[in-house]
């Protein structure tokens, strides 16, 4: 991979922490979710820059380049965060129906003309 190449991911994975970052600082994200984006950022550098590991990497998925190999990388990355996404979406549509029905049956029980 071409130093012009190692150097833009960086500077891209970099502005991507500083998101991270701010994200996290405004509370838009949690702790949690911000130590895993921490970790998808460190792997990313550290693919890029070590040359041996990312040739082993290449190799082993058959790919031709390196740049190859990161984009399979990425996208398998990806493709599990949307499964990890959907499967926090489906708990919390579960919750949430669970919620308006428990608020439906306790409204239920309350005499008409009730307001507060």
């Amino acid at each position: 991979m071409s130093l012009h190449a190692k150097l833009i991911i960086t500077a891209v994975s970099l502005a991507n922490g500083l998101f991270v970052l701010e994200m996290l600082r405004k509370r838009r994200l949690t702790e949690s979710y911000s130590l895993l984006w921490f970790l998808v950022i460190a792997a990313i550098l550290c693919a890029t820059w070590m040359e041996r590991f990312l040739l082993s990497v290449t190799k082993f998925f058959g790919a031709v380049v390196p740049v190859s190999a990161l984009t399979l990388l990425s996208l398998v990355f990806v493709l599990i965060m949307l499964i990890f996404f959907s499967m926090k979406i489906s708990r919390l549509e579960w919750r949430i129906k669970e919620l308006a029905q428990q608020v439906a049956l306790r409204d239920a029980g309350e005499p008409a003309g009730d307001d507060r």
